[in-house]
């Protein structure tokens, strides 16, 4: 199993799929579920790859421009091809 430190408590770190909340300045605009994150053991901080947050970027970009906040969308977390 891959580790890392975290950079809080210094803690090791496993990558897990977690549910995130992705927000747009105070509203929260999607939920995405299966988002591949770094999660310390220990305090539960989260490090997303910039991969990952690109691609999450690109997820929730319509709801944003379309002005879609409620219900609040939840969506499986898709790698987009590169």
């Amino acid at each position: 199993m891959t580790t890392r430190m975290c950079p809080v408590c210094k803690h090791d770190m496993v990558n897990r799929k977690v549910e995130h909340a992705y927000w747009h300045d105070d509203i929260l605009v999607a939920v995405v579920k299966e988002v591949p994150s770094w999660v310390c053991l220990l305090c539960g901080h989260r490090i997303m790859e910039h991969k990952v947050t690109t691609t999450l970027r690109n997820i929730v970009e319509d709801y944003i421009r379309l002005g879609k906040t409620f219900p609040i969308p939840s969506t499986m977390y898709r790698p987009v091809p590169s």
